[in-house]
């Protein structure tokens, strides 16, 4: 197995990096791990000019090394801190970059990986680990594991008895050929555990935008979603999304003098 691990902390030898080697380690041999500190790399902010559509990005940093890796491996693990009760935001800096993962679909789509978010407070991680399956699931991935490891100090992931099984469940579920039951209730369409509530028993998923119910039935709650109305899950609708996106670049190019006339009245302002 070529293994890739996406570290999305600056802190080096950290519990990020510390568990994506454990569960590595813990995985049937043989294994190849190669890893990225994410958040060493320089990755530029999107510039939304739309050029990777039809050619290449103009950013010249490491997103494309960092892709290519991606892209070659047969497995990742993404593991990422807890800041201010989400991700580290050098994941949301790659994912911006994300039209260029049109390109790569038929390699990314399915690709096995694992979700890990690490909080140093019980009950503090917030969305750091929607964060994560996020990054994953926005490549089309498919997500096998998922887990919040607790250890605030540097090196506490390998000594905490929950984060050791934790740890040992996330390496047998990524090479489990049959998928695991979520542990608590979970989205139908991804299998995503963070909802918004909109009103009676209405939800609606945080992680691939379906839509559903919810009902408590002999002490059990139960979740049923239906598929998005627009959705970029899957081989077709990856290839699907990114068509409506190079033909929206060429609406725009045909529209552009009279959306510009449009915008004008709003020209100039006072900026910071």
């Amino acid at each position: 197995m070529e293994l890739l691990g996406i570290v999305a902390s600056p802190r080096k030898m950290g519990n990020c990096e510390l568990i994506v080697k454990a569960i590595a380690e813990k995985l049937p041999p043989p294994v190849r791990l190669r890893i990225v500190r994410l958040a060493g790399k320089e990755i530029r902010p999107c510039k939304a000019c739309y050029r990777c559509l039809s050619g290449d990005c103009p950013l010249q940093d490491d997103f494309g090394t960092v892709l290519e890796a991606i892209v070659s491996a047969d497995a990742l693990i993404v593991a990422a801190p807890t800041y201010l009760r989400g991700p580290n935001s050098s994941l949301q800096r790659f994912l911006d970059r994300g039209l260029q993962f049109w390109k790569h679909v038929d390699a990314l789509d399915g690709k096995p990986a694992l979700a890990v978010a690490v909080a140093g407070v019980r009950d503090g991680e917030g969305h750091a680990l929607l964060g994560v399956e996020n990054f994953l699931h926005g490549m089309g991935m498919n997500v096998k594991g998922r887990a919040v490891i607790r250890a605030a100090l540097p090196g506490e992931a390998l000594l905490l008895e929950e984060a050791i099984s934790s740890g040992a469940a996330l390496a047998e579920a990524l090479v489990d050929p049959v998928p695991r039951p979520a542990a608590s209730p979970s989205c139908t369409e991804c299998g995503g555990t963070y909802f918004e509530f909109r009103g009676g028993d209405r939800v609606y998923c945080l992680l691939c935008g379906a839509g559903g119910s919810v009902r408590l039935e002999d002490g059990r709650v139960l979740l049923r979603t239906v598929p998005p109305a627009h959705s970029w899950r899957g081989d077709a609708s990856m290839h699907g999304h990114g068509e409506w996106l190079r033909e929206m670049r060429e609406r725009y190019l045909r529209e552009r003098t009279r959306l510009r006339e449009a915008a004008l009245r709003y020209a100039g302002g006072e900026f910071i």
